[in-house]
């Protein structure tokens, strides 16, 4: 996840995707199901065009048992409005298997869309 991190970080799409299943999948409430690397490369590029400034992520839970793992994060973000940016927050719930050559790989990645920021409970 922090190399994940680090290539959003840089709106480097194409990094982003290649850290993704061949078969991964984005579920999304900005848009519909992002399948394969081709289309998760794609909606990271279009994510990064909206304008989409400050963002931080911050990994709250993770774990991994043999080949499979999970991770939750939030993030925060400020996106701009009609009035001006304004900040948005939201979670991720990303699903990782590793590849034959050991490296961890998501599957699936589930975001949603929060009333809050969400980092604040675990501070």
């Amino acid at each position: 996840m922090n190399r994940y991190l680090e290539r959003y970080a840089a709106h480097d799409p194409e990094g982003c995707a290649d850290l993704y299943a061949e078969t991964g999948v984005i579920l999304s409430p900005y848009g519909p199901p992002a399948i394969g690397r081709a289309a998760i490369r794609d909606e990271h590029a279009a994510w990064f065009l909206e304008g989409e400034t400050n963002k931080s992520m911050i990994v709250l839970d993770a774990a991994l048992d043999g080949a499979a793992g999970f991770c939750l994060v939030a993030y925060s973000a400020d996106v701009p409005g009609d009035n001006g940016p304004m900040r948005v927050h939201g979670a991720s719930v990303n699903t990782l298997t590793k590849d034959k050559d050991g490296d961890w790989l998501i599957q699936q990645t589930s975001l949603n869309e929060l009333e809050h920021d969400m980092t604040q409970a675990f501070t």
